[in-house]
């Protein structure tokens, strides 16, 4: 064995990881494995021994693998961790609707003013959002559309009688 090799059980290990990230990154997808056996051009028996952990894939294999699920190859490495757990969800969500940067921008906007607690919680100014408040009185809250907070903003709406 080189020195810079890990011990079998680390190698082990790593496999098992690597063949769980495969499989939770098929299902996210709503793959089948027949469907990602086709995509990655590989056998339907190799797909399953592979999210097993039970084969060792090769470079071009994995290349393979990471382009039937439309990602860069280094994103078959990456560790998740628990509060990471729920972002690929929504980044998928953007990648799949192929939004820019500033439609990203506006859904942070709305989404800051959707669940922040009040004024202070505000993006703060270094990050280019203007903080406006809800111009009812005594309410202060982050404005969502037409200077009214979320709250006042879909109040407004459901008092409106359709035309």
């Amino acid at each position: 064995m080189r020195s810079g090799s890990p011990p079998p059980s680390d190698a082990s290990g790593s496999l098992q990881g690597l063949a769980r990230r495969i499989r939770t990154l098929r299902e996210r997808r709503g793959l089948t494995q027949e469907e990602f056996a086709e995509r990655c051009a590989i056998s339907v028996s190799f797909v399953s021994l592979l999210e097993r952990g039970e084969r060792n894939p090769s470079y071009d294999t994995l290349l393979q693998v990471a382009a039937a699920l439309e990602l860069p190859l280094w994103e078959l490495f990456r560790l998740e961790d628990a509060e990471d757990a729920g972002a690929h969800r929504l980044v998928e969500w953007v990648r799949v609707r192929g939004l820019g940067r500033g439609d990203v921008d506006r859904l942070l906007a709305v989404a800051d003013a959707m669940f922040s607690g009040g004024p202070d919680a505000a993006c703060p100014p270094s990050q280019g959002h203007v903080a406006a408040s809800c111009t009812e009185p005594d309410c202060g809250r982050p404005v969502l559309a037409r200077g009214l907070c979320t709250v006042h903003y879909h109040r407004a709406r459901r008092r409106k009688v359709p035309s």
